[in-house]
């Protein structure tokens, strides 16, 4: 493996980080982490290896929403201020294993949340991002984990009706935090990333593929694809349409939760009114010139939706059903930005699967809590320590480029970008030869090919 490759990129974390050896020196002597602060860079994919509660890092003390939202905001690939949204629950362990192990729903909550930050800020560059809870323990928990983390209880639609292990009215409840959320960031400006917890990332910049993909395609976000959308993982613009969009949808969460319908399944709802999908550049741009004809284009969103990481391995939108079937994902591929396994129920199911697939970057066993931590929240180490070839594929890859996107943009689509339009626009549209991308309005019909002229 080329050095380079080992030792990161500009975006990404060497692939030893963080260090065995500097945590038993941090282990050893405190006092490195005042002195020294390289320290804290060298824990920041893994900041629940730091002391507890530890009020050197920046965000420390900081827990209101729109306070934290300016404080760990960046600037990404042109956009003043962008936010990638984490939620982080324990009772969503719980639920999703239909157990009562309070133990091991907390083991098993720590380990994916430990795997979702650890590769998403290590593999794919992402820094400005922060925790969103809604039960005290599990803010606790956050606090303990030294994660940004927000409590945002009054954000839900309604209460829950369990403190502790959730019921299935609980569940939907909480599903419609994230349009809450993403909202109150978009209102105020931002560009919006939303992961779920059970995604794992490949060394590829996660901002910089998202928004090279959707100024490609000249869309509003950008959604892994299901029916229409999967709403585990999208990124949004704050566009006039990403925000009616948005609004539209959070405001049907109380409507939703009487009919105990969670927020993905509601998405439908609104396909048509206030968003439409497309898969290929050929028809965002289809959609949007058909926006423009009916006066709707501010009203009604653009979203591209791209196939699963594992698509290509399995041919299939939903992810294998059993451990067994699982391929091997090359995470080289420039088409997987992340492992998010989908259709797959229960989160051992979802670990193994990351598992399998070569993503799962923490060391599960052996999870203990901190002393001193008020939540006994366990803490995980990096696999890599335990495993020195656990990240090796990651950063053996022949070339660091985007994911979602691949090569330069075809010249159809840099003409489009650059504000062709009209009839010259409509035959570029036509040339696709994909019919289910020419436009229909009446005014271009004489452009079709074999028409007269």
């Amino acid at each position: 493996m080329a050095l380079a490759a080992a030792s990161g990129h500009a975006y990404s974390m060497p692939m030893g980080t963080p260090s065995r050896s500097m945590f038993y020196a941090m282990q050893a002597n405190l006092q490195l982490l005042e002195t020294d602060r390289g320290m804290l860079e060298e824990f920041e994919a893994t900041p629940w290896l730091l002391p507890t509660r530890t009020p050197l890092l920046p965000y420390a003390g900081v827990h209101g929403f729109d306070e934290l939202l300016a404080l760990r905001s960046a600037p990404v690939a042109g956009h003043d201020k962008a936010i990638a949204l984490l939620l982080f629950s324990k009772a969503y362990a719980v639920m999703a294993q239909n157990s009562s192990e309070e133990a091991a729903a907390a083991a098993a909550t720590a380990a994916a949340a430990a795997a979702e930050v650890y590769s998403l800020v290590k593999h794919g560059g992402v820094r400005n991002y922060m925790a969103i809870t809604w039960f005290e323990q599990d803010f606790e928990a956050c606090l303990d984990l030294n994660l940004p983390c927000v409590y945002a209880a009054d954000m839900l639609v309604e209460p829950l009706f369990a403190s502790t292990k959730p019921l299935q009215h609980d569940f939907i409840v909480m599903s419609w935090i994230k349009p809450a959320v993403v909202l109150r960031a978009l209102r105020q400006g931002y560009v919006v990333l939303s992961a779920d917890t059970d995604v794992s990332y490949a060394v590829k910049p996660v901002w910089d593929s998202y928004l090279e993909y959707m100024y490609r395609n000249e869309v509003d976000g950008a959604w892994q694809a299901e029916m229409p959308l999967n709403s585990g993982h999208f990124a949004v613009l704050p566009t006039p349409a990403a925000l009616r969009f948005m609004e539209a949808w959070n405001a049907s969460a109380a409507e939703n939760t009487k009919a105990m319908v969670a927020d993905q399944k509601a998405l439908p709802q609104f396909e048509g009114s206030h968003f439409v999908t497309c898969r290929t550049p050929c028809m965002c741009y289809k959609q949007k010139f058909q926006l423009l004809e009916e006066e709707r284009r501010e009203q009604v969103a653009v979203f591209a939706a791209y196939f699963p990481g594992f698509f290509m391995y399995t041919q299939s939108g939903c992810t294998v059903g059993s451990t067994e079937w699982v391929p091997d994902v090359d995470p080289c591929d420039w088409s997987v930005l992340f492992m998010h396994p989908i259709c797959a129920g229960g989160a051992a199911l979802k670990q193994a699967i990351i598992q399998r697939s070569g993503f799962w970057f923490i060391d599960s066993e052996g999870c203990t809590p901190r002393t001193g931590s008020a939540s006994q929240v366990p803490v995980c180490h990096p696999l890599h320590w335990r495993q020195p070839e656990a990240e090796l594929k990651l950063y053996s890859c022949p070339s660091f480029d985007l994911g979602l996107v691949h090569g330069k943009m075809p010249v159809a689509v840099a003409a489009l970008r650059a504000g062709l339009a009209g009839e010259d626009a409509m035959r570029l549209l036509f040339a696709s030869r994909d019919k289910e991308c020419w436009p229909e309005q009446p005014g271009v019909q004489h452009l079709r090919p074999g028409a007269r002229r």
